[in-house]
């Protein structure tokens, strides 16, 4: 008995020093026996509620979107990769107490989806050739036409149906965005284009017969062009204005504007170009998603572990009041690990650390706008928030950060985030299988405006 209270007083010193080592705001905690969420995360103004597990067959846990029908509310996982996987359908109504209502096989698919209306569209790829060349990642892959991607009616998303496929000459397709209406933008990887994915513009009025009404690629892309220096490529989303007039797109190495009015042959209107990047494909140049008053979130992707080995990933706020002439006006702090942890910098965890993903499905009614508020996936950096109010100042306000294992096992960290219009955070745990459910517990305040 006397050895038992020894132990307890130990353990209730130890969550002193560790609480006191931690900065204001912030906690660290181990789940209670049971409740299946993983242990040793550390937040500050977060809170997990929840941890989903996907099926243990799939690959990853990966891209995500939602789709509110009445009082339900229902949260679609993409799983794909590697040949195993599709994605699967949580009823989220009650966010602490998850509920999977679906699991779908996809052929090829690879962790990509988008939802719009009652139209899911799942991404598929071939595996990229071993040792492929940066920009030619599907050298020596047989050249054949092949699903790209699946079309799912989702209705019912607790019954999801396969409507039908894009077929195209090429090898696949990655962050594709679908906001409704008829026209789906596809980062897709076709024959005639050097190695990186291009914008393919296809028209989904009718489900059954998806065709490709237009396409747009950095010049020097397309077989015969004179080469550009690498990195090129389109990873995606590219954002629809409400007016339906011009396309915004990180479209590497640039920010780009396009002219919409003739979705057949889309024009550009005005970039900014960024260098140097890390020189690792259409991701070098990840995301573009525009903010309130005219401004952009724009976000590079890290592509080997630690800070050493590539150029700079960092995450930045352009102007876009001027299409014809964007500014990069901001950037992200970057983030710092917590005290307490057994190193200082992120660089030091073994693995990936950089931006990754914030909300690309911010045509869904049931996710969050941009607003004050930017949810930043850091991969081993965990989840990062920051507000925005000021949009040339942007600060830190929030963070989440789980165990994260090795580089060398596979873990990758989180990686992609959606905030519904309730207030959770899903995020994806990777490797790991998992999606965290979050709530921020900060300030919130409104919509940023452009100073």
């Amino acid at each position: 008995m006397a050895k038992g209270i020894r132990l307890l007083a130990m353990l209730a010193t130890l969550c002193g020093l560790l609480a006191a080592a931690l900065p204001a705001g912030a906690l660290a905690a181990a789940a209670a026996p049971g409740t299946g969420m993983p242990e040793g995360w550390r937040a500050s103004n977060m809170t997990p509620t929840a941890y989903i597990r996907v099926d243990p067959a799939a690959f990853r846990a990966f891209k995500m979107s939602m789709k509110r029908v009445g009082d339900r509310w229902y949260l679609f996982v993409a799983t794909g990769g590697r040949g195993l996987g599709g994605f699967e359908v949580f009823d989220v109504t009650d966010p602490a107490k998850p509920e999977r209502v679906s699991t779908v096989a996809v052929p090829d698919s690879n962790g990509q989806l988008t939802l719009g209306d009652n139209l899911l569209i799942v991404a598929q790829q071939s595996d990229y050739a071993p040792n492929s060349v940066q920009e030619q990642p599907f050298a020596g892959v047989p050249l054949r036409v092949r699903s790209l991607a699946t079309l799912f009616d989702v209705s019912d998303p607790r019954n999801p149906k396969k409507v039908s496929t894009w077929d195209a000459n090429g090898w696949g397709t990655h962050r594709n965005v679908y906001p409704g209406g008829r026209y789906a933008f596809m980062s897709a990887w076709v024959d005639g284009y050097k190695g990186q994915a291009t914008l393919v513009v296809l028209d989904v009025s009718n489900p059954l017969k998806p065709v490709e009404v237009g396409h747009w690629w950095q010049p020097g892309q397309r077989d015969g062009e004179p080469a550009r220096p690498a990195p090129n490529g389109y990873h995606g989303p590219a954002i629809l204005s409400p007016d339906g007039k011009r396309l915004t797109a990180a479209y590497t190495p640039s920010l780009v504007n396009l002219d919409f009015t003739d979705p057949a042959k889309p024009k550009l209107i005005g970039k900014l170009d960024f260098s140097p990047l890390a020189n690792v494909g259409a991701q070098a140049l990840h995301t573009g998603i525009p903010l309130p008053g005219g401004m952009v979130h724009v976000s590079t992707e890290p592509s080997k572990p630690g800070c050493d080995k590539e150029n700079l990933s960092f995450a930045a706020i352009v102007d876009n009041r001027n299409p014809a002439a964007p500014l990069q006006v901001a950037r992200y702090p970057r983030p710092q690990p917590p005290p307490g942890l057994p190193y200082t910098s992120f660089c030091d965890t073994g693995g990936r650390v950089g931006p990754h993903n914030v909300n690309g499905e911010i045509h869904s009614p049931a996710l969050q706008a941009p607003g004050r508020l930017i949810y930043m996936t850091y991969f081993t950096g965990g989840v990062r928030v920051y507000d925005i109010a000021d949009p040339y100042e942007p600060r830190e306000v929030g963070w989440f950060l789980p165990v994260t294992g090795s580089w060398a096992s596979g873990d990758r960290g989180l990686e992609d985030v959606i905030v519904d219009t309730r207030g959770n955070a899903f995020v994806t745990d990777g490797h790991q299988k998992g999606v965290w459910v979050l709530r921020y517990a900060g300030e919130t305040g409104a919509p940023s405006p452009a100073r």
